[in-house]
């Protein structure tokens, strides 16, 4: 047993290395707490099988996620139109696929891998996109198809990719012009789906099932009146009753008296029950600073690497985990509306901690070969 242990390595970034077994540490308490030990269990199994994947995949050299980008793409859009064909409803809505009894989402998938692919794309056609019929050709059109292929049935997670997309397109410098264009025409489609679902939901739900939440989520959002937003606003409402009891020090790990009553309190509110339990320093400043040293490690990475793909994949998916960590915090203290992201390595969750996991274990991948000069592109 000793010499099974003797063979494994953490190569990389040991902060990043750190980091992750610091949140995962939240993320078994917090489970047990909001979720008890019927979850904890199968909980702790996915966080296994997560960590398993982080280190496999941090081992691999990092030019070959250039055609794995490609290969995930493909299976990426297969699987999403699968989801239309016999897509498992859960929570009210068809985001899951089972095969062999293993259920997932094929957008914890995607995420990853259009982000791989537009590295790979912005990379080895860096010079054609400066025009923009080129940049619709290789970059535009792959995104804005995984996006619609998202978006019937989860309308926030399309846009978290969208956006991504527009920061990695921003971080390989296309001209800030197009960016702008692009920016403008995402807000448009988004106020013309706003629209359609609110004057003529019928029609709208008939396209796009969720239309009807994703309304009633904004229109609760932008309520004035205090009646209504009580009743259409009732998760955060209870978020923020929980992140008021927490106070500064909180009421102690385990003693969370709005776990039961708030929803969802193991996976997209676990931050204001981390918050009340833990309080604001432990609670909540110190989950964001971990998230920002993530961060910051990340670009650290990318500003020793030569490699422009490298570069690419570190800050872009780096920036994707943190930017779904900090909505997901937002949406709890009432800044955002609900959208149903977790909380990236410590909210309950299967596929979801899997992906996170393996996006790690690709930028883990990068920072352990950033001396390797021997491609640009792979």
């Amino acid at each position: 047993m000793s010499g099974l242990f003797n063979n494994i390595s953490l190569k990389g970034d040991k902060v990043i290395w750190g980091v992750v077994f610091i949140l995962f540490s939240f993320s078994v308490l917090l489970v047990y707490s909001t979720a008890g030990w019927a979850f904890l269990f199968s909980h702790l199994i996915k966080i296994l099988l997560g960590l398993f994947f982080l280190y496999q995949v941090h081992r691999i050299k990092f030019k070959y996620f250039a055609k794995i980008g490609v290969l995930g793409l493909v299976i990426s859009i297969l699987l999403l139109i699968l989801v239309f064909v016999i897509g498992i409803s859960v929570n009210g809505a068809s985001r899951w696929l089972s095969i062999v009894g293993f259920q997932f989402q094929p957008s914890d998938i995607a995420k990853v891998a259009i982000l791989l692919f537009m590295a790979r794309q912005l990379s080895k056609y860096r010079n054609e996109i400066k025009e923009f019929k080129y940049l619709l050709l290789y970059i535009l059109v792959p995104l804005v198809l995984i996006c619609f292929l998202i978006l019937p049935n989860n309308f926030s997670t399309s846009a978290l990719v969208f956006l991504n997309g527009l920061v990695l397109m921003f971080i390989a410098k296309v001209n800030i012009k197009y960016l702008f264009s692009i920016i403008g025409l995402g807000f448009c489609s988004a106020l013309v789906i706003y629209g359609v679902a609110k004057i003529a939901p019928e029609f709208s739900e008939k396209i796009m099932p969720r239309s009807a939440t994703w309304v009633s989520r904004v229109d609760g959002f932008i309520n004035t009146d205090q009646v209504n937003k009580l009743a259409q606003d009732y998760q955060q409402q209870q978020a923020l009753v929980a992140i008021y009891n927490g106070g500064f020090s909180g009421v102690g790990p385990g003693k969370s008296t709005q776990r039961n009553i708030l929803p969802y309190s193991s996976s997209d509110f676990v931050f204001a029950i981390m918050v009340e339990e833990y309080g604001l320093l432990l609670g909540a400043l110190l989950p964001i600073l971990l998230y920002l040293i993530l961060f910051y490690r990340a670009l650290r990475i990318a500003s020793k690497i030569t490699s422009v793909f490298g570069g690419l994949i570190c800050i872009g998916l780096m920036f994707s985990l943190v930017f779904q960590a900090f909505v997901n915090m937002l949406v709890s203290v009432g800044v955002l509306p609900v959208t149903g992201q977790t909380l990236p390595l410590i909210s309950m969750g299967g596929t979801s901690i899997v992906f996170t996991c393996i996006t790690l274990g690709i930028i883990l991948s990068v920072s352990n070969d950033t001396s390797d000069r021997a491609y640009e592109t792979a």
